[in-house]
């Protein structure tokens, strides 16, 4: 593209200095006079150039790249250039980059953590209107609660393309769910779901010799579905959270509930076995019997030879709760060509372009058709219940999406490893008090040096730091 803007510069200037000697020449010849030149240039004509930026893994970012060579074939001119990295992480450091140097992406794919930092940065543009006059059907043909979870201030601020919820992978060599109740008792299934007292006898079901039954990560993305099942609110606020509440009552009697079953040194490892081989590593090699996580999982569970495995909701405290994982793909509020990037983004969330994202198996497409078609479910490998990654995502509970979120959830996760490993956690009120007062500093930000105009020394502001997409 450079190069084309130096051609078109170089022809221009020669046509200009052209018109001007036939003016010269024409004033020497004659006294008369010059008659005026009129010149023509011919505007070069070609594809409009997109370029869209992705990440994730291999298979992924392939069938991103055939959604835009797709979209191009049907759109000679238009060409969709994609921008790979291999995890959010690198792309959203990318992207701020890319901004601050006002040379974003015309699209990009982003997780839902990072929307209203981009919103407030002003730095993508609300597709409701665009993607609606290209007729794609908000209203029967994506999940709703997606589609909110990615729109404030009353837009649509980014198109959501995945959204998994967590859940329990186990082993079924390990478990059997038909022989944790008796007769006459209702049986467990993927579609009843359990609560924690199911879940902990599948745990000590599974448990000998070096097999342990377990293994829940003491963090807030994994707490938290139990806070919320047994009627508790991880923070006081989701939209302008100042603290964690999780020694509110209904909260403490959920982490209680989940404490019960991950401090048993019979059914779980302990912190140093894990720090020798994690817990992925033992339930790959079936050493583990449960564990929970996102969909992105299952492609390298379907990897490890000799591993059979199924998915399981969360289990209940008293309702139906879960975290959950999304991510949605944005226009850049600097594209110099928005109509043609909607159309683009009209094309990815078809059912063509959701069925190829849908396949590789990373993904819980938003596309209702496409989540109950075999290109989602595939039928043929496990988990057997895939349908459960669908049929919990109005179970997911939202977290609040601040910038400094984060930051909570990191610095939290090494006060909850005390609680999940520590020999005595009496009297656990006052152990979950302290989490929740260590964590209200956390929520606010962190003040920012701003330079002063031809000064070396800076004044303190309290804006957030810059978008990292």
């Amino acid at each position: 593209m450079l190069g084309s803007r130096r051609i078109r510069k170089s022809v221009l200037g020669s046509l200009v200095v052209l018109a001007a000697l036939v003016v010269t020449a024409a004033c020497s010849s004659s006294g008369a006079e010059p008659k005026a030149v009129t010149t023509t240039t011919a505007t070069p004509t070609g594809p409009t150039l997109l370029t869209f930026a992705v990440y994730g893994p291999p298979q992924v970012i392939t069938a991103y790249t055939k959604i835009a060579a797709d979209f191009s074939a049907e759109h000679p001119d238009t060409v969709v250039n994609v921008r790979p990295y291999d995890s959010a992480q690198q792309a959203e450091e990318a992207l701020a980059k890319e901004q601050a140097a006002g040379d974003p992406p015309d699209a990009f794919l982003t997780s839902l953590d990072q929307v209203p930092s981009l919103v407030q940065a002003k730095a993508v543009r609300r597709l409701d209107e665009l993607l609606g006059a290209r007729h794609v059907d908000f209203g029967d043909g994506f999940q709703r609660d997606a589609l909110q979870a990615f729109s404030s201030d009353n837009a649509l601020q980014c198109m959501p393309v995945d959204v998994s919820p967590l859940v329990v992978y186990y082993n079924t060599d390990l478990i059997s769910l038909a022989g944790l109740t008796g007769p006459g008792q209702r049986p467990i299934t993927a579609d009843s779901g359990w609560n924690v007292d199911e879940f902990a006898a599948a745990a000590r079901q599974a448990t000998r010799g070096g097999i342990r039954g377990v293994y829940v990560a003491p963090d807030l993305d994994q707490v938290a579905p139990f806070v919320w099942s047994a009627g508790g609110q991880v923070v006081d606020d989701l939209e302008k959270p100042t603290t964690l509440t999780l020694s509110d009552t209904a909260s403490a009697s959920g982490l209680e509930k989940l404490l019960e079953v991950v401090r048993d040194p019979h059914i779980t490892f302990n912190q140093a076995q894990l720090a020798r081989r994690s817990a992925l590593q033992r339930f790959k090699s079936g050493s583990l019997a449960m564990m929970l996580g996102y969909r992105n999982l299952t492609p390298e569970l379907r990897s490890q030879v000799n591993l059979r495995f199924d998915v399981m909701p969360l289990p209940k405290v008293g309702t139906r709760a879960t975290s959950g994982e999304s991510s949605g793909l944005c226009l850049s509020s600097a594209s110099e060509h928005p109509e043609k990037t909607a159309d683009f983004l009209a094309y990815a969330v078809s059912d063509d372009a959701m069925a190829l994202l849908a396949g590789t198996g990373y993904v819980v497409p938003t596309n209702l058709d496409v989540e109950n078609s075999e290109a989602f479910l595939q039928t043929d490998e496990m988990p057997a219940s895939a349908s459960v990654f669908t049929s919990t995502i109005r179970a997911i509970h939202a977290e609040p999406h601040v910038v400094t979120w984060d930051s909570v959830a990191t610095s939290t996760a090494n006060l909850l490893s005390g609680l999940f490993y520590d020999p005595v956690i009496d009297p656990l009120e006052d152990r979950l008090k302290a989490i929740d007062a260590a964590s209200a500093p956390l929520f606010t930000p962190v003040p920012t040096a701003s330079p002063s105009p031809g000064a070396p020394s800076s004044s303190p502001s309290s804006s957030p730091p810059s978008p990292a997409g």
